[in-house]
């Protein structure tokens, strides 16, 4: 059993780590909304509920204490083929590029520690602008019918924009992990964030920080929690008044099952509660809500896994395999998600050795 004191503490912890959050988080809920999009195929097969079982390298962003259970090196890579395929094929170019790559190792005595990239990316986006092809020295002349020099509706360009080059819109998240088994039946957790998001010619700079808790009162049974961006994760603009938006946090909770079938496989079963960012703030303005998730896993004879989810009311279906070289376990894992914007195909190639 847990010891009672040790429980108390967490969870005066956790309590004094949503006050200071809320204290600190300022303007902007939906800043670098980027991190919000899940990684690992494993994960998002499952309709985004890792929670509290975050068992492999993707614990990083799921929950960091989850590393805590990796005994010897990790690995994970994700490729994303998001909102439809812009090829029209299958895994063809999506419009947004959506990717992630890690690496973590225990380290006898002090823990876990990994360190993360991801980035979402619009690359090769239009630049347009006016020429002056009639050389008058105007740029963007217009027929001007009743001379007041303003464009009007009707009065058309004489020199129309033209694309005079190319450029990307990008979100780059480097996360610094470190987790460690505290207890037999609790590992705790937590992340230091990097970001930097670019457009044209400006640019943001930010660092935030998650805390992620697992406990398993008994062989089976996990719950898992993470208060992410904890302190508020501010990035602030290189743009003329310099403006600065805040990540406000938001908590996530789940509890998973796991059980064995003997001679045939395993099967897993979970759910995640993730709070809308809203419940930290205070005020008129003020409006909480909450996602909900649930999800299930199947491994056939420990080779092949069936896995199926919905996070809210969006669909999420996907498949693994699990491939052994002597010490070294592979896994391939695909998953396919619905979204409003499109549809979005994932990719995974992760690994232990």
């Amino acid at each position: 059993m847990l010891r009672k004191d040790l429980v108390v503490f967490l969870f005066a912890c956790a309590l004094g780590l949503m006050a200071v959050s809320t204290a600190l988080a300022a303007e902007g809920s939906h800043a670098a909304e980027f991190l919000s999009h899940g990684v690992g195929a494993r994960a998002l097969g499952m309709g985004s509920v890792f929670v509290s079982i975050a068992d492999d390298a993707t614990a990083a962003y799921w929950n960091p204490a989850g590393l805590a259970q990796i005994q010897r090196h990790a690995f994970s890579t994700m490729y994303s083929d998001s909102f439809g395929s812009g090829e029209g094929g299958f895994l063809g170019k999506g419009l947004v590029e959506y990717n992630f790559v890690n690496y973590v190792q225990r380290i006898e005595g002090i823990g876990s520690v990994g360190i993360s990239w991801i980035r979402l990316g619009v690359d090769k986006i239009p630049h347009t602008t006016f020429v002056d092809t009639n050389k008058n020295g105007i740029d963007d002349d217009f027929d001007d019918r009743n001379g007041n020099g303003i464009k009007e509706e009707g009065e058309l360009y004489f020199e129309p924009p033209q694309v005079i080059g190319e450029f990307s819109n990008t979100d780059n998240a480097v996360l610094i992990s470190y987790a460690r088994q505290v207890h037999p039946h609790i590992a705790v957790g937590g992340n230091l964030k990097l970001l930097r998001q670019s457009i044209f010619e400006n640019s943001g700079n930010g660092f935030g920080l998650d805390l992620g808790l697992m406990l398993e009162p008994y062989r089976g049974l996990r719950v898992g929690a993470m208060l992410e961006d904890a302190t508020g994760t501010q990035i602030r603009w290189n743009t003329p008044d310099e403006p600065t938006f805040t990540r406000d946090p938001r908590l996530r909770i789940g509890v998973s099952y796991h059980i064995d079938l003997p001679g045939i496989g395993h099967a897993t079963f979970g759910a995640d509660l993730e709070t809308d960012r809203k419940d930290f703030e205070v005020g008129e303005d003020s409006s909480g809500g909450t996602l909900f998730r649930f999800g299930a896993e199947y491994w056939l004879f420990n080779v092949v896994a069936l896995r199926i989810g919905a996070e809210g009311d969006e669909l999420a279906t996907g498949a693994g395999l699990r491939l052994r070289f002597g010490e070294t376990t592979l896994f391939a894992d695909y998953a396919f998600n619905a979204h409003d914007l499109g549809d979005s195909q994932r990719i995974s190639i992760s690994g232990l050795f």
